[in-house]
């Protein structure tokens, strides 16, 4: 398995929950790892996106859901390559473009 930091990738769904279940958390700006609310989407650099603990301090784990679906922090956007999460400019396009609904409805503290 693996363990923080770890790069982010791109995989198929498996519809089996765990590593693939992310919740965006409203009162910190957080995305979590609906597994165990411990670890972290982190934006290291513009090439490179990892899990890694949730230290609460904002900055680069701190994200901004647009009403079109981006992903955001400062003024880039969460992208792909089709192989690892990314940041690149905003630009609108569809890579850029993530969907958040309910699978499990109970609240992160």
């Amino acid at each position: 398995g693996w363990k923080p930091p770890s790069r982010m990738g791109l995989y198929a769904c498996h519809s089996q929950g765990g590593s693939q279940y992310w919740q965006f958390d409203k009162k910190t700006s957080e995305i979590k790892q609906s597994q165990n609310y411990v670890h972290c989407l982190d934006a290291v650099s513009d090439s490179q996106i990892q899990i890694a603990n949730c230290h609460g301090q904002g900055g680069n784990q701190k994200w901004t859901l647009t009403k079109v679906g981006e992903l955001k922090v400062g003024d880039n956007c969460l992208d792909h390559d089709s192989t690892f999460l990314k940041l690149s400019p905003c630009n609108g396009s569809p890579n850029q473009r993530w969907q958040w609904g309910f699978v499990f409805q109970h609240p992160v503290d």
